[in-house]
């Protein structure tokens, strides 16, 4: 288990904590004879950071893998986090970051550890007179960043969250890490085991920076929740409830909202993941369905069994027990079996909806909130790129040897490629006469797959959600598409070492504001252009201005209207000049199709397109099982972190035969 203990902290580390240890050692800075120390007094007790320059020469504090939580081992695995209470008898050693938490990684190596619930601090010092604490007369806005990654993978270290461009700005940067996959999101849709825990760790983070951050020299009463993709919708699903009142004032969510089709799945469905994954691990008598990581499972006969399954209280206690006995290892086989049981589709354990009670965060439905205004009315950014489909696309389009395979089976890949689970007849023939003239050819196929893919996952999810928050709230709220074609991009991990632009793809904006592919890729010798470092410019002056006043602007910028005023948006980037256009036009006709098309949907308002359980059919189940190919884990190979293992599982699935 990983101990935060001083004494510990020189004498045992994890291979994984010392390879960014190493990675840190640069950061001692020493002016002159005086080396500059970080360290800080918290309520624990002293804390001792490193310190590093910005990208602009900058001198900043980090304080790496500070306790915000307990850690959510043995009796406190698969339940709410509980606050972190003890005191340092020595000086903290905030110098290392701490292991992330359980994933599989893009190798598919089982990594981490559950004792992961650790924040990152990034204070840039903005006299340099004082380096033996902070005595500004003005505390400095927090921007909190909540990482992406299919709330499976990633975590808050330097290589995810890397924050050199937003230290030239007057912020502090906190990122935190929360529970994963399973151990974050299990449940069984009752009291005992409601889910959500992950979201649950990111509430705990935001308390510990209400209660410790003016020791850093930030402001409590400033605090801009921020996110990107899965890490989107999770800041989005806890500012439209009510229930992280005081905790953050402003948020800021890229390529991700709380109505995405991945961001929130329906109670049943977590409920069935979670009690297979108990029968896996033995800790529920097993049903008829024999369970594999290469057997392909009878989806009919295994949600049947599940859905039907009463527990009484002391069954479920019994299995709860079971379960936080076994090691953390026993939890592979349950990751493997649903990579294979639902391949193609991103996200098994997620967000849902829990009853009422005094730690629930998600009761309602996103849409539902909105619409009856149950959600906090504070300012936001909202935004998404241009080609945000390439997350899925770019595995086709680097690959011609699929293509035959989606032509020849287009309904089921399309099934997988916007995350639905099934889909009528009406939808389909709706979609194909759209976006592919009614005929689904290799010329088509190839000069919209992106469209349909984006706009579904993350472009209509935000418009709509704009459209109906922007008319309920008195807050600004503004609404930003990012088409800047820089140096580097997502794209880059699917081209073979040859970097090669097919748009603006997912992933691309945060690279202006974190340069994660600057150190993703920085075996291909790239550098930042002047287009580049103007658009870091801009990026960063505006995000920090908005965590500053809740404006956002920069230096020599046209100003950014709110959208609930003018319904107009920023377009960030015009091909590769980093130029800043007023626009008024989102996407018009796809957006009215999209409007139409949920206009007249008889399924269930909750999940768009998603066939609820009761409306179901055996041949819905048995086309979905039929159609889908089994794989091995060992045959996946992922290339890139930063794309979640999205491209990967789809690839995977279009590379065997059908």
């Amino acid at each position: 288990m990983y101990s935060r203990q001083p004494a510990f902290i020189m004498t045992d580390r994890s291979i994984y904590r010392y390879s960014f240890g190493v990675l840190m050692v640069f950061m001692i800075v020493v002016s002159g004879s005086h080396a500059y120390k970080a360290k800080v007094t918290t309520r624990f007790g002293q804390v001792q950071g490193l310190l590093s320059r910005s990208t602009r020469g900058r001198l900043v504090a980090h304080y790496l893998g500070i306790p915000f939580a307990q850690p959510p081992v043995d009796d406190l695995r698969f339940r709410s986090p509980r606050p972190w209470i003890r005191n340092w008898t020595e000086t903290f050693l905030a110098t290392e970051y701490a292991p992330v938490c359980v994933q599989v990684t893009e190798q598919g190596h089982f990594i981490g550890e559950e004792d992961c619930l650790y924040l990152n601090v990034y204070v840039p010092l903005i006299s340099e007179e004082n380096g033996d604490g902070y005595e500004e007369k003005r505390a400095l806005p927090v921007m909190v960043y909540v990482h992406g990654g299919m709330y499976a993978t990633n975590g808050g270290n330097n290589r995810q969250v890397p924050p050199e461009y937003m230290m030239d700005q007057d912020v502090i940067v906190v990122s935190i890490q929360y529970r994963l996959n399973i151990l974050g999101f299990f449940a069984t849709a009752t009291k005992h085991n409601p889910g959500n825990n992950g979201l649950k760790d990111i509430v705990m983070a935001l308390r510990w920076v209400q209660e410790n951050i003016r020791c850093f020299n930030g402001d409590p009463n400033i605090v801009t929740l921020w996110g990107h993709s899965a890490g989107a919708s999770a800041v989005h699903l806890l500012a439209i409830t009510n229930k992280t009142e005081g905790l953050f004032n402003r948020y800021i969510v890229q390529s991700g909202v709380a109505t995405s089709p991945t961001a929130l799945l329906p109670a049943h469905w977590i409920r069935i993941y979670s009690l297979v994954s108990a029968t896996l691990v033995g800790c529920l008598p097993e049903s008829e369905e024999e369970y594999t990581t290469t057997a392909r499972p009878n989806v009919t006969r295994e949600q049947e069994w599940y859905d039907e399954a009463e527990l009484s209280e002391e069954e479920e206690e019994e299995m709860m027990r079971c379960l936080r006995k076994l090691d953390v290892e026993s939890f592979r086989n349950t990751m493997d079996y649903h990579i294979v049981r639902w391949s193609g589709h991103c996200c098994i354990f997620a967000p849902t909806i829990e009853e009422e009670s005094d730690d629930a965060i998600v009761t309602v439905h996103p849409l539902t909130a909105i619409k009856q205004r149950l959600f906090r009315d504070i300012p936001a950014i909202i935004g998404v790129t241009k080609d945000e489909g390439l997350m899925k696309s770019i595995a086709i389009l680097t690959n011609p040897s699929v293509e035959d395979k989606i032509l020849n089976n287009f309904e089921m890949y399309l099934l997988y490629l916007l995350e639905y689970r099934a889909m009528s007849n009406d939808t389909l023939d709706a979609l194909t006469n759209f976006y592919f003239d009614g005929n689904v050819t290799l010329s088509t196929l190839r000069r919209n797959i992106t469209e349909i893919v984006g706009d579904a996952l993350i472009v209509w999810p935000t418009y709509e959600t704009l459209k109906y928050q922007s008319n309920v709230m008195n807050s600004s709220t503004y609404l930003y598409v990012f088409s800047y074609e820089g140096t580097f991009s997502a794209t880059f991990a699917f081209t073979e070492g040859v970097p090669r632009h097919f748009g603006v793809s997912h992933v691309d904006d945060l690279n202006y504001l974190l340069p994660i592919f600057n150190k993703e890729f920085e075996d291909y010798m790239l550098h930042n252009t002047e287009n580049d470092i103007t658009m870091i410019n801009i990026m960063t002056e505006m995000w920090a201005s908005f965590a500053t006043k809740g404006v956002p602007e920069a230096w020599r910028v046209t100003p950014w209207p709110d959208y609930k005023e003018s319904q107009k948006f920023l377009q960030i980037g015009v091909g590769k000049l980093p130029e800043i256009a007023i626009e008024s036009e989102f996407f018009p006709e796809r957006m009215a199709f999209w409007e139409e098309l949920s206009a007249n949907l008889t399924y269930d308002p909750a999940y768009d397109l998603y066939l609820p359980l009761e409306q179901r059919t055996i041949e819905d189940d048995e086309d979905v099982a039929s159609s889908g190919a089994s794989l091995r884990y060992d045959e996946i190979m992922i290339s890139s972190p930063t794309f979640h293992l999205l491209f990967t599982y789809f690839l995977s699935i279009l590379e065997r035969n059908c």
